[in-house]
């Protein structure tokens, strides 16, 4: 009489020794990732604020240029009135919209005609006081406005 039961074939699947020893190779290799990735965070971030700094220099240039011409104390980038300082762009918000930075980066007006810029993903937070680009608006005439990276900022320090 044949059995209801067919023929019993090996188990197949994984031992538990087996799962545990992937999951662990899994940890090790993400543990030793992690710090690599924030790293790239930090020079992803700084260098923004490198582009961000010719972005500014290249709009205080190309406004100091229209000034030289026209003469206006406002100049205009694609709709943005930008109040013009000594014959270069003011230290504000208006100059950031016009370079394009509005976005991605928090502005901080000072006293003394500058403003501080920092990546919005560190605004309001330790990080950012080391990682800033300063546009300090021109303190005389003939004299260019100083676009500058904040002395503790490297892609270290904006990690």
């Amino acid at each position: 009489m044949q059995s209801a039961h067919p023929p019993q074939r090996g188990q197949s699947g994984f031992t538990l020794i087996e799962l545990l020893s992937v999951i662990g190779v899994a940890g090790v290799l993400t543990a030793a990732a992690i710090p690599r990735l924030t790293a790239l965070a930090g020079e992803a971030r700084f260098a923004s604020l490198q582009v961000a700094q010719g972005a500014l220099s290249s709009v205080a240039a190309s406004a100091h240029g229209q000034f030289m011409v026209d003469g206006d104390d406002t100049q205009h980038f694609e709709d943005i009135p930008v109040a013009m300082v000594n014959g270069y762009p003011a230290a504000s918000q208006a100059l950031t919209e016009a370079a394009g930075l509005a976005q991605g980066y928090t502005v901080y007006p000072t006293d003394g005609g500058a403003i501080i810029i920092v990546p919005k993903g560190l605004a309001d937070t330790g990080a950012a006081a080391r990682c800033q680009l300063i546009y300090t608006q021109s303190p005389a005439p003939q004299t260019p406005p100083t676009v500058a990276l904040g002395a503790d900022a490297s892609a270290a320090t904006c990690g």
